[in-house]
């Protein structure tokens, strides 16, 4: 599992089911605070598609923390204010990043996990879809007889 995986399953998944894969994955090591859990705010940056120039969107709130586990490093900055899945997603993080065997026992159900999320996901993509406005546009000419 690579990191941008792991960091999207963090960001969407339950905070409870999230808070448990992390309690396995540390195995009852020791966990130090590098940083403990706060609220930051998040500047948001996006591309505009015809020039190709960055455009600030605004801010977001977050949550930054950063663990040791284990003489592991492991951070995340997660969307919202729950220090609880930001402290998780960080342990969740260490573990991987220090291949820990307990991260491996995880593995399946990280991915099983994820497959759970986009199903959700598809489902939530469907039903707005649905609601999808079609415009048509009438014109006097067809194509064909156009004058230029």
């Amino acid at each position: 599992m690579d990191k941008r995986t792991l960091s999207r399953i963090s960001t969407f998944a339950d905070t409870g089911i999230l808070s448990s894969l992390a309690e396995k994955a540390a195995g009852g090591r020791e966990l130090l605070f590098l940083k403990k859990p706060e609220k930051t705010m998040v500047l948001l940056s996006v591309k505009e598609p015809v020039k190709r120039s960055e455009f600030y969107l605004g801010e977001m709130l977050a949550v930054h923390c950063i663990v040791e586990l284990a003489g592991v490093r492991g951070a995340s900055v997660l969307a919202g204010d729950d220090f609880s899945k930001a402290v998780s997603a960080a342990v969740l993080d260490a573990a991987h990043s220090g291949g820990f065997a307990e991260f491996a026992l995880i593995e399946q159900e990280l991915l099983h996990l994820e497959e759970t999320l986009q199903s959700e996901k598809a489902k939530q993509a469907a039903a707005v879809k649905e609601t999808q406005v079609r415009f048509h546009v009438l014109e006097d000419r067809e194509a064909g007889d156009r004058e230029k």
